[in-house]
């Protein structure tokens, strides 16, 4: 074959690659405005002629197919200017709510981006990350961690960049830059909990990086490395969720609950319970669409970190990505904790200066509390900072939220009829919501420990109906008045 006749095919290749590009472009569009903006119509098209053209190319005229590449520009042109209005939402939902079955879309969609000359267009970079990453994974199904090697992504890059119209990125400077990703992928593959993921600014790290390298993406190395390095977070971002879910569920469980018991005092309830509702809402919704966001999980986690400091006076224990943690299994560390810091300090207190002979006051405030053996020596060892056993947590925090019940049932006693004061109320209600906590993890105990444990079981039980007894007392004190 002549080296003539080679770059002929070669020539008549680009074109109907080119054209393949810009048909799936068409369709896509097409799709997209179906799908999401009926009221936007339909796109004027005159492929179906410029495909007959782009056939005969091998029997044109170097005039002729002059005129064909003319015509392909301005096709192209007339489609990017009906993408430009787009948001990069749009190309997302179209591939999570449609899932089209050929694996070769997201292909030509990003070699038609590719092959177009940079335009005024702050959303562009948005849409070829977004396609660069389902490329690389080989589906665009968010839950999937992807079915390809990076050396297979890689190879893919290279033909996709091959002929690309964009400005290339120095080559010497693409492995450090190819790094730059490495380094932030690995960072996000370390979060052990949501917080660390969002709350420490690594998804926004990510984000910042690729804005700032926006050129790299020209060179497939640097492609390459970002696309993997989004892959990376989507699949840490996805077992996150999973386990943020949970807490999400119960939280949500136990608003429930408390609105079912507690008396509705303030218009401002219904304005934030009615926040959290709407913001679990949209993420369910976007759950069943598989197009879940960070932002809008933060946004239910505020909202119901704020319907339940409304309803009990005191934040979820610890950060709002913490609320999934096992019932009961709250810091000891009473510097860190809004509610339970003030509840333990008072009897670590009174324990810790209980002697006669050192203080009277202090022996005075021990006796108060009425703590049994087992809960003193609870006390004890956490003054003494040694590792407490789970049941050895509860019964702590089960005596300390007692002692405070019983306070609060004696000053609501002393209010007159009707005239509760409102912190009060508010601490009060965070009692009886972290009392009903505790009384569902002691409810396990004595099923955990089986009958030969029968002495601890008297002990819990004694703790945990002493618990109840104090709370009973409260509610009926403030329900009284």
């Amino acid at each position: 074959m002549s080296a003539e006749s080679s770059a002929f095919d070669s020539d008549y290749i680009r074109r109907a690659e080119r054209f393949k590009a810009l048909s799936t472009f068409e369709q896509f569009l097409s799709g997209i405005r179906r799908g999401f903006l009926p009221t936007q119509g339909g796109l004027d098209s005159d492929l179906a002629q410029l495909h007959n053209e782009v056939k005969r190319a091998p029997s044109l005229s170097r005039e002729a197919l002059a005129a064909l590449d003319a015509k392909l520009d301005a096709a192209a042109a007339r489609l990017r200017a009906a993408d430009i209005p787009m948001s990069p939402s749009l190309t997302r939902l179209y591939f999570e709510k449609v899932r089209p079955t050929d694996g070769r879309i997201p292909f030509y969609l990003l070699r038609f981006y590719l092959w177009q000359p940079e335009a005024d267009d702050e959303n562009l970079l948005d849409k070829v990350d977004y396609l660069a990453t389902v490329v690389a994974a080989g589906t665009p199904d968010p839950s999937s961690a992807g079915t390809r090697s990076r050396e297979e992504a890689r190879r893919i890059f290279d033909r996709l960049l091959a002929d690309s119209s964009w400005p290339q990125i120095d080559g010497e400077a693409a492995p450090q830059l190819a790094r730059a990703f490495d380094e932030v992928a690995a960072q996000i593959a370390t979060a052990r909990e949501f917080e660390e993921l969002a709350g420490e600014g690594r998804i926004e790290s990510l984000r910042n990086l690729k804005r700032q390298l926006s050129r790299g993406v020209r060179h497939p190395e640097i492609l390459t490395a970002a696309a993997m390095c989004n892959l990376t977070a989507r699949a840490v971002f996805r077992r996150l969720y999973e386990k943020e879910e949970r807490g999400l569920r119960e939280l949500a469980r136990r608003i429930d609950d408390l609105e079912r018991r507690l008396p509705r005092r303030e218009a401002d309830e219904a304005v934030l319970l009615q926040r959290f509702r709407e913001s679990r809402n949209e993420l369910e919704r976007q759950a069943l669409e598989g197009t879940v966001r960070w932002r809008q999980l933060v946004e239910v986690q505020r909202a119901a970190a704020d319907a339940l400091k409304l309803l009990t006076g005191a934040e979820p224990e610890g950060a709002p990505a913490a609320a999934m943690a096992d019932l009961g299994e709250v810091p000891l560390d009473e510097t860190r904790d809004a509610f339970w810091g003030p509840c333990l300090k008072r009897i670590l207190s009174a324990v810790e200066s209980g002697d006669p002979v050192k203080s009277v006051q202090g022996w005075r405030a021990l006796e108060e509390c009425r703590l049994d053996d087992w809960e003193t020596e609870a006390a004890r060892r956490a003054i003494a900072r040694k590792t407490l056993t789970r049941p050895e947590r509860i019964v702590l925090f089960a005596a300390a939220l007692r002692v405070k019940a019983e306070a609060e049932m004696d000053a609501a006693r002393k209010s007159p009829v009707g005239g509760v004061p409102p912190d009060l109320m508010r601490e009060a209600r965070a009692t009886l919501s972290h009392a009903s906590e505790l009384d569902r993890t002691f409810a396990g105990f004595a099923v955990i420990q089986g009958d030969d444990a029968s002495e601890e079981v008297r002990r819990w039980t004694r703790t945990r109906l002493r618990l109840l007894h104090a709370t009973s007392g409260l509610w009926l004190a403030l329900d009284s008045r």
